[in-house]
């Protein structure tokens, strides 16, 4: 599900938080499905618990996703919709928009390709 790259400059804990975000922005993650716990994860990528239980932390500050005791922890209604979701979003969306223009595309060509990605989905 997550892959950690130990040569990034952006920390551990980040790329969890990134990555969690991005599997919901992508619709991987839905409203409401578990995420894998604490534990588990610190295992399956072999990393400190501590680590883990900070991205998760700040995911749940953010109200991106939300913890029951004894339960585990859960991606959040409003997930989508949060501000740290859209600002990632945002960000995603400006680096594309970057690319496109230096591609040559105008922005009637961007707007045509949005309207193609929307039909699809």
């Amino acid at each position: 599900m997550l892959q950690i790259d130990v040569r990034s400059r952006v920390s551990i804990y980040e790329q969890i938080k990134n990555q969690i975000m991005e599997l919901i922005i992508s619709g991987v993650l839905q409203s409401d499905e578990q995420l894998p716990s604490i534990r588990a994860l610190a295992r399956d990528l072999s990393l400190n618990v501590n680590t883990v239980k900070r991205a998760f932390s700040d995911l749940e500050a953010a109200g991106v996703i939300y913890t029951v005791s004894g339960r585990g922890s859960f991606v959040s209604k409003n997930a989508v919709g949060n501000r740290q979701m859209l600002q990632k979003a945002r960000d995603q969306l400006q680096t594309a928009l970057r690319t496109a223009k230096s591609n040559g595309l105008t922005k009637q060509d961007v707007y045509g390709l949005i309207d193609d990605i929307y039909k699809e989905e």
